[in-house]
């Protein structure tokens, strides 16, 4: 199940939504891939049809898949989010069972898996040696599927090879000893009879059951690349017998050898035909796109970008009027500002004559008027003519490239400032609280831009981190607050897989409001208006012994069908360079309002940040109006961000009380690619037991967050996100009070920059 919040939507939802997505960006931007050997199998995994190979997809594959296999239909989300790591979840419908023995509850619905695979490739393919992957399906899920394997593929002309070794239903067809019994009678236990007693409770097969069995066996295949563009023939050999599948739903097969057609023919199409058990018709189809190659719909609606000269009075460049290698630049980004300066230029041609204060004001107005163009907002201006430089502090929230921001607004100073001006210190504000400074050397910075050269560009600017704020600025701009916004718009929020009914939903209008008091304080708001739901088909109570901090998410779904979202106020400030500071008050969502604080520790440059976060909060009625509930906690955190500098990734440990008064850990790993798209996991651990939490052991779940203007013609730094969990629990949930500092003030981190470089004269 899934709540409401934000832009957020639920894994039914997503699945319409990634469709949609999918089939716009394949032709706007994926990477056109023709290696046949990186198709899905039945399950989206990289394979033939019922078995693994040792391939990965291209870094940063992510698609959808349906497949149909008398008697399972599934829908798929496959993922590779790292060059040697493949994932996937998928629902998987049983057609010759239904959910339960009761049809006053669960009616004629058939019964529902969820489950979760894994492979991790060991060892590249060489001339003389095959590529290697351990892989497991159906990892903490219910066990319906459970398997570990050991896979090797080797390429030769127009054949891929596989073979490997299965344990559990993957290798349930063979006689070899499971060779880890030698380790003790763990390892020899009758692994189908014990997982057979756990099917139906997700969550409780888990690391006991890993590569556990009396025997194991053999299964692979090859795969023949025809002449026919983008057609492959697949042969396998099945070691499953289909003696032990789950719910004692065993079928017949009359021959383990499979065999079948897949095509790839079309960039982000792949489908595919078999014939299986030797009795049973195979189907198959996904689309995929790339979320490193990605690029999106051209910004047809986005300001031109001003055309700019080399400027022949100005008289200083960078230091030593040399221009820094990307990796110089960023160190130097996070030096002092005398690492900037402390080197006189050459001399240039004579300084032009100081300018008057009425010119300085027309300048600043000139200026304001030039980046409300590119869509920036002016908070503040310092004029130093004898250091010839101009200070400029500003809001933008257009651009997600850091980079590409800089270097618009490099050039709306480069065509507004006096030709005394050398160089432009632009410093990025966001909520009030600065983020980072970018000092530009205008000669280097107006000839890179002549001759579109970015990598030059690059170097004629030095980052640095936030300073003191813009209080004593000689031009400050009082008229930017306050400020109204408003948005409206459908919106959907639904509850997936229960046992009553599959998918329960709503769509709703949603209307959003906010406003900018002042440069610190912030009021936002948001309310839902039912269009059509069908949420009284819901009739699963929730039967937890914790507090239900969310397992009562089914009473707010049919009784706050006309509700408010949110209503607070969040007051953000920085009381000294790289610290950060949040006051949240109000309605924070659908379940829970009250008061809240975190504090944010971001030395700029480095790889870790820290936070504290704490809130007291009360339960709100059913209704999501203004009533509230007895229930009242106080919840708080340390969380410690670290990026190690690997392909993007953020590890993020917070630990602390949640919601229902347990007390635990939450490690949340993701990556965001050179898109903008952010793929996650996340688990939690707290102090009650499995038995305590119920199905599922504990919280767990996938995340994806995509960047909106990926589908629009104009930029803009919104986000659509949505989180898969299996199931939801009491167990380890916290409530979400305000805005994330991290995320708040993340841009323009010199890591991040020069990933973004390219984009810094467009």
């Amino acid at each position: 199940m899934s709540v409401r919040s934000g832009l957020s939507i639920g894994p039914t939802g997503a699945a319409v939504f990634i469709t949609v997505f999918l089939a716009v960006t394949r032709t706007a931007g994926a990477a056109e891939f023709d290696n046949l050997f990186a198709g899905a199998n039945d399950f989206g995994n990289v394979g033939l049809m019922q078995t693994p190979t040792a391939r990965m997809r291209p870094d940063g594959d992510f698609g959808l898949g349906v497949s149909t296999v008398r008697p399972y239909n599934q829908i798929q989300f496959f993922a590779q989010p790292l060059p040697w790591l493949e994932a996937s979840v998928r629902y998987t419908d049983v057609t010759n069972r239904f959910y339960s023995n009761d049809p006053s509850f669960s009616g004629t619905q058939h019964y529902k898996d969820k489950s979760a695979d894994v492979k991790v490739r060991l060892l590249n393919e060489a001339q003389y040696w095959p590529s290697i992957a351990l892989g497991m399906q159906d990892i903490g899920g219910t066990g319906f599927f459970s398997s570990e394997y050991l896979v090797s593929s080797y390429h030769w002309y127009d054949f891929d090879l596989s073979f490997g070794l299965g344990w559990g239903r993957l290798g349930s067809g063979g006689d070899i000893p499971n060779p880890f019994g030698a380790f003790g009678h763990h390892f020899d236990q009758d692994r189908f009879s014990a997982v057979q007693n756990s099917i139906g409770v997700a969550g409780n097969v888990g690391a006991k059951y890993w590569f556990t069995g009396q025997t194991i066996g053999p299964f692979g295949g090859v795969a023949w690349n025809t002449p026919i563009k983008g057609l492959s023939l697949r042969v396998e050999y099945d070691g499953n017998n289909y003696q032990h599948e789950g719910l004692g739903d065993n079928q017949r097969q009359d021959s383990p050898i499979n065999v079948g057609l897949a095509y790839r023919g079309i960039s982000g199409l792949d489908m595919g035909v078999g014939f299986e058990r030797g009795n049973t018709v195979m189907a198959r189809f996904a689309i995929y796109t790339n979320f490193q190659n990605l690029r999106g719909v051209f910004k047809s609606a986005d300001p031109t970008p001003l055309a700019l000269y080399p400027n022949q009075s100005g008289d200083a460049s960078t230091p030593n009027n040399t221009a820094l290698p990307a990796s110089e630049s960023n160190a130097a980004a996070v030096a002092p500002e005398q690492a900037a300066i402390q080197t006189s230029a050459p001399a240039g041609p004579p300084a032009a004559p100081e300018i008057s204060s009425e010119q300085r004001h027309e300048f600043v107005l000139k200026l304001k008027d030039a980046l409300k163009q590119q869509g920036f907002t002016l908070i503040a201006v310092d004029y130093d003519g004898f250091l010839k430089e101009v200070r400029v502090w500003l809001n933008q929230d257009k651009y997600r490239n850091s980079a590409k921001a800089v270097g618009r607004t490099a050039r709306v100073l480069a065509a507004t400032a006096p030709d005394e001006i050398s160089k432009f210190t632009l410093v990025f504000v966001d909520q009030g609280v600065e983020n980072y400074r970018a000092a530009v050397y205008r000669q280097d910075f107006e000839k890179a831009a002549h001759d579109n050269d970015p990598d030059a560009a690059l170097s004629s600017i030095v980052l640095k981190g936030p300073g003191e704020g813009y209080s004593g600025a000689q031009y400050i701009d009082d008229t930017r607050t306050p400020k109204f916004s408003w948005d409206m718009g459908p919106a959907v929020r639904q509850s997936v897989g229960g046992p009553d009914t599959f998918y329960a939903g709503q769509l709703y209008w949603k209307v959003a409001a906010a406003v900018q008091v002042t440069d610190h304080l912030n009021l936002t708001g948001a309310a839902g208006f039912n269009i059509i739901n069908n949420f009284d088909q819901i009739k699963l109570q929730s039967n937890s012994t914790l507090p239900h901090v969310r397992s009562d998410i089914v009473k707010y779904l049919r009784q706050g069908d006309n509700g408010l979202i949110n209503l607070e106020a969040d007051y953000i400030w920085s009381p000294y360079p790289d610290w950060y500071h949040r006051l949240s008050a109000g309605i924070f969502e659908e379940m829970y309002g009250g008061v809240a604080t975190e504090l944010l520790y971001r030395p700029y440059g480095r790889s870790w940040a820290v936070a504290f976060d704490v809130n007291r909060v009360k339960q709100r009625g059913y209704d999501e109006m203004f009533d509230f509930l007895g229930y009242t906690v106080t919840t708080g955190h340390v969380a410690l961000y670290y990026k190690p500098g690997y392909k993007n990734l953020l590890i993020k440990l917070s630990a602390g009380q949640y919601l229902a008064k347990d007390r635990g850990a939450t490690l949340d790993v993701s990556r965001e690619f050179d898109s903008g798209v952010r793929l996650g996991i996340f688990a939690t651990k707290t102090d009650i037991s499995a038995a305590q939490f119920g199905e599922g052991s504990f919280d767990k779940g996938v995340y994806i967050t995509l960047p909106l203007d990926l589908f629009f013609a104009k930029s803009t730094r919104r986000e659509a996100g949505f989180t898969f969990r299996p199931l939801t629990r009491d167990g380890g949930q916290m409530v979400y009070d305000g805005p994330e500092l991290y995320f708040s003030v993340k841009d323009g981190q010199p890591s991040d920059f020069a990933r973004g470089a390219s984009e810094l004269l467009k």
